[in-house]
């Protein structure tokens, strides 16, 4: 997928429902309650708790109407890699994990227990340090 197909923005409150739809297709981690709350709870608690805690960056199709990705993260921990599983392979995991990366303060952490993207951390020079531990650091 070329930059021309799709644009990477800084979270906003108006890509909410549109991120937890995302986020419910993926389901690799659940925050909180997430897991049991109805999509209208979901969004509540995504705008409202982890768009204030978390730094996002969001991949959106150019028109803005669909998101394709997005990563939550901190200064020094990857919370979150979701990608729209009809998206995959086409470059935004590694896209957003670059930014996410340059963002970084030269180490992150991320705990996860998805296979999926606990291979992609490691190829993405993530190293494995304890049982759904990985971390990576600046060279």
């Amino acid at each position: 997928m070329s930059t021309e197909q799709y644009k990477i923005k800084t979270y906003s409150p108006k890509f909410a429902k549109k991120t937890v739809t995302v986020m419910r297709k993926v389901s690799q981690r659940t925050f909180g309650s997430l897991g049991t709350d109805n999509f209208d709870d979901q969004v509540s608690h995504f705008k409202n708790v982890l768009a204030k805690k978390y730094e996002m960056r969001i991949v959106t199709s150019f028109n803005e109407r669909v998101i394709y990705g997005v990563a939550i993260f901190s200064k020094t921990e990857l919370i979150d890699l979701l990608v729209d599983p009809m998206k995959k392979g086409l470059g935004i995991s590694t896209e957003l994990i670059d930014i996410v990366k340059n963002q970084s303060n030269g180490t992150l952490s991320c705990t996860t227990k998805s296979r999926q993207l606990a291979d992609f951390l490691q190829k993405n020079g993530f190293k494995p340090t304890t049982h759904n531990q990985f971390v990576w650091q600046e060279n």
